[in-house]
């Protein structure tokens, strides 16, 4: 398929979520590149090929420049920035510096965070916090989330788990405990979408949804899936994302 049967190329980067890498949107990009798109899968400092970087100083401030950075590496101009569960942490940090060239800000299954928050405050609130702390301290060395959820947990497919196992990492814990600080500045970018997992039922991601539905202009699609919609339903999800305005 090339881009004249897709509509007009547009640029895509995708962000992905806590012990991942840019490997979980290789089948995405592949349909997206296959229509003609531009598509980058950055993978962010500490994480998948670069686990080896894992450091106590790795924070969101670390993961939110990698993106900015990649902005400016390839001169990106009105993109399609998508984020990932802990990527809409990473997304909404990027968009409020460079809102004016992203033109659609895309969450998928992901936390749209609120200034002051961090991502700990989502998805381990209150009690639930204190196994996550223990375990980083026992098994991670004080800034090692480990070891990463597996697959089942996020619902993944049954045939593609042992995939997904064998790549998730570690993660780096001060990027999930840094509170966000951002402004209104998101709200400049022409268009906002969600795009939420219906067979996960993860209450702070259901909650994220329930948000993204009351949001003026905000389009919003409900995918049969797991969490890891790339990887469980890639061909719907690319037939949204080139489908946005």
């Amino acid at each position: 398929m090339n881009s004249s049967s897709s509509g007009p190329t547009r640029t895509f980067v995708l962000v992905h979520g806590a012990s991942h890498g840019g490997w979980c949107y290789d089948r995405v990009a592949k349909l997206l590149r296959a229509q003609g798109h531009q598509v980058f899968t950055p993978t962010l400092a500490g994480l998948a090929e670069r686990s080896e970087e894992i450091s106590p100083r790795i924070n969101l401030t670390t993961h939110v420049n990698d993106i900015l950075s990649l902005f400016e590496r390839e001169h990106l101009e009105n993109v399609f920035l998508c984020g990932h569960s802990y990527g809409g942490m990473v997304i909404s940090g990027v968009a409020d510096k460079i809102p004016d060239r992203i033109r659609n800000l895309v969450f998928i299954d992901a936390v749209v965070p609120e200034s002051g928050k961090c991502m700990n405050d989502y998805v381990f609130p209150g009690w639930k916090l204190i196994p996550v702390l223990l375990a980083v301290w026992l098994l991670g060395r004080g800034y090692k989330l480990t070891p990463p959820p597996p697959a089942w947990y996020f619902r993944v497919n049954k045939a593609d788990r042992k995939m997904v196992d064998q790549h998730l990492t570690p993660h780096p814990f001060a990027s999930l405990r840094q509170k966000i600080s951002i402004g209104n500045n998101a709200d400049r970018i022409a268009s906002h979408t969600y795009i939420y997992a219906t067979n996960w039922g993860f209450p702070p991601i259901v909650e994220q949804f329930e948000r993204a539905k009351a949001r003026p202009g905000w389009k919003v699609f409900e995918v049969e899936s797991g969490h890891d919609i790339m990887i469980d339903a890639p061909v719907r999800l690319a037939e949204i994302l080139s489908g946005q305005d």
